[in-house]
């Protein structure tokens, strides 16, 4: 990366004044524990302040728009599954008009509100708590929207993608990055060891990068015998195994049920599913393969294409082979080996 491209990445222009990239996520992070920042935000992003970290992360995001042949200056832009609100921040630099933020977890949303408060300047950023197959928004409200590592979380997915074409304008422009692609026969059979890890343990600190404290089975079986401290230990394990992929809620409900009947519920875990955390009620890390989700997003009223994705945040030889590799021709091969995957719809 030259040093003139680097000087470009790290430079937006804010209502006519210049904005110094690393300058403001120095002021960011100047007083974490001040801003009562989730420590999981402080791991992933307080490296923000070196040029060369902050440089990648605004050109994944430009990479993904000049994918999409999309330029959010002006428009009101949506991030969908928004986590910390990263991304959503760097829309608002980039010269969005105004960039929405929605996830579903409070807890991300309070970071990402003290981060707006630390902000040594007003930005257009507007964070919500939603669900993203219910948005609370009217129609035609977006220009763009992004979910960015998110929908391979989602429970709904036809329903987030109905939301979509509901809140998007016509012509408007849906982006969807996601790593989990489930076409790379890699990825796969390392995703299901993680699944597995992930819904019976063991607990571990690294499951491929994973960290596992306490496996879903276990959180099941601690919700139940919250609820109903009566049952036996032999039917709180019987219970917590039945009730694989379920919510919290839906745990309870499947309990009492039993409670009342004597009917056992018919959850069982088996190799190869993907794993609902029934505290945060999301998927973890659910695999797509990219061309079948490109036909269910058509379905709601958009035209899509896939891009495969190999790297390129960092520039130079990564980026020029993805763009050869990427060449859409090439997709339906290149997607076998990709490291993650891009849709691109357009609302019609």
């Amino acid at each position: 990366m030259s040093k003139q491209e680097l000087t470009q990445l790290l430079r937006f222009e804010v209502e006519g004044r210049t904005i110094e990239g690393p300058e403001l996520f120095r002021q960011v992070f100047a007083d974490e524990a001040a801003q009562g920042y989730h420590p999981t935000f402080v791991r992933l992003y307080s490296g923000m302040t070196h040029p060369q970290v902050l440089a990648r992360h605004v050109r994944f995001l430009r990479l993904l728009l000049r994918e999409a042949r999309c330029d959010v200056t002006g428009k009101v832009t949506l991030d969908a599954g928004c986590g910390y609100g990263m991304s959503t921040l760097l829309l608002a630099l980039l010269g969005a008009r105004s960039s929405h933020g929605l996830d579903f977890q409070p807890r991300v949303l309070r970071t990402f509100s003290n981060m707006i408060a630390a902000l040594p300047l007003p930005l257009p950023l507007y964070p919500a708590l939603a669900d993203a197959a219910t948005l609370p928004y009217r129609a035609h409200s977006f220009d763009v929207m992004l979910t960015v590592e998110a929908i391979s979380h989602f429970r709904r997915v036809d329903d987030y993608l109905e939301e979509a074409a509901r809140v998007l304008r016509p012509g408007g422009t849906l982006i969807i990055s996601d790593a989990n692609n489930g076409a790379n026969l890699f990825r796969y059979r390392k995703t299901r060891r993680i699944w597995n890890a992930f819904e019976n343990g063991p607990p571990t600190d690294d499951c491929y990068g994973h960290r596992i404290s306490r496996p879903f089975v276990l959180q099941r079986r601690e919700i139940i015998a919250g609820s109903f401290p009566n049952f036996s230990e032999e039917e709180l394990e019987v219970l917590a195994k039945r009730t694989s992929g379920l919510t919290e809620r839906e745990v309870i409900a499947s309990a009492r049920c039993y409670l009342e009947s004597q009917e056992l519920p018919d959850r069982v875990y088996h190799w190869g599913d993907c794993p609902l955390d029934p505290k945060i009620g999301h998927y973890g890390e659910f695999l797509f393969q990219p061309l079948v989700l490109k036909r269910r997003i058509e379905s709601h009223g958009f035209s899509a294409r896939v891009v495969s994705h190999f790297g390129g945040a960092r520039g130079g030889l990564v980026e020029k082979l993805n763009r050869i590799l990427s060449f859409r021709p090439l997709t339906p091969v290149s997607i076998r080996v990709a490291r993650a995957f891009t849709i691109v719809a357009r609302r019609l």
